[in-house]
């Protein structure tokens, strides 16, 4: 009988959660028809039209123009600027891209009621890793991007939040992390890693010289903020705000294919010939 009563009163916490899940996108693709997804059109500023059902990254408070370098960020600073109550215990706010989803490949994108039954037990929800082997997360970066910009991100830390600095370097060394710049966590826990990414990140640009850069290497930002929300998990582990358990990672698939075997030759010729990356895959 009580627990009977206890899972209906997870059910009514449940659907009085607010959930949204932003979807960057920079052309139509097909989206979910589950209300949750907002599909967001990232770089609205600098693109001739947006999209019929697409909202434009570009109004409110927004970096709209900063998309070249930050990438699908723009469209996840948007949502957490401009979408009502979302930085509250009772919203939960995520990232997908159009072509990344969380779920599975045979049965399609997550829908809410996936999620739900995550809602309650995870405060934050990450994808499962991608494992690089024979490589740490930042020697991975450094042979295939440099170690320029990755260095000064350091460089960063150690002056603004040096109580950062050992997690930094925990995460970094491992050779595994959450990649994509893909989540969904709590909005008020939300609030505090986009209040510390996007400080971190400003100070890092005005740093970086990026004079000369082609188009690829100037979104080091958005490819170092990948690396950096491994090191706000693993401090916020590190100081019990969050506990291992409220971390939650769930499947994920790209419906234009994982590319491995061209991503494992090009990993090899980054890590042996020196061959840094000129595209993404």
């Amino acid at each position: 009988m009580l627990g009977n009563i206890l899972k209906q009163a997870i059910a009514c916490y449940n659907t009085h959660m607010d959930i949204r899940i932003i979807v960057a996108a920079h052309k139509e693709a097909p989206m979910p028809t589950d209300d949750m997804y907002l599909p967001v059109f990232a770089g609205s500023s600098l693109a001739d039209s947006i999209p019929e059902g697409y909202q434009a990254d570009n109004e409110g408070e927004n970096i709209s123009f900063l998309n070249p370098m930050y990438c699908e960020l723009t469209a996840l600073y948007w949502g957490w600027k401009n979408i009502p109550g979302v930085t509250s215990e009772s919203s939960y706010l995520g990232m997908v891209h159009y072509r990344r989803w969380f779920g599975c490949k045979r049965k399609g994108a997550f829908g809410k009621a996936d999620i739900i039954r995550y809602i309650g037990k995870k405060k934050v929800m990450v994808p499962r890793a991608r494992n690089y082997y024979i490589e740490t997360l930042k020697t991975h970066y450094c042979h295939t991007h440099g170690s320029s910009t990755l260095d000064e991100c350091e460089n960063v830390i150690r002056e603004l939040y040096p109580e950062y600095l050992e997690s930094f370097n925990k995460a970094l060394s491992r050779s595994y992390g959450y990649m994509f710049n893909m989540m969904i966590m709590r909005g008020d826990l939300l609030d505090q890693y986009l209040s510390w990414l996007f400080k971190l990140l400003y100070e890092l640009t005005l740093r970086i010289d990026n004079t000369g850069m082609n188009d690829y290497d100037r979104r080091y930002p958005g490819r170092i903020a990948e690396l950096l929300l491994n090191v706000w998990i693993e401090y916020m582990r590190s100081t019990g705000v969050i506990k291992h358990h409220d971390v939650g990672t769930l499947p994920w698939y790209c419906t234009t294919g994982d590319n491995r075997k061209e991503k494992a030759k090009a990993l090899l010729k980054a890590k042996y010939k020196g061959e840094k990356y000129h595209n993404s895959f």
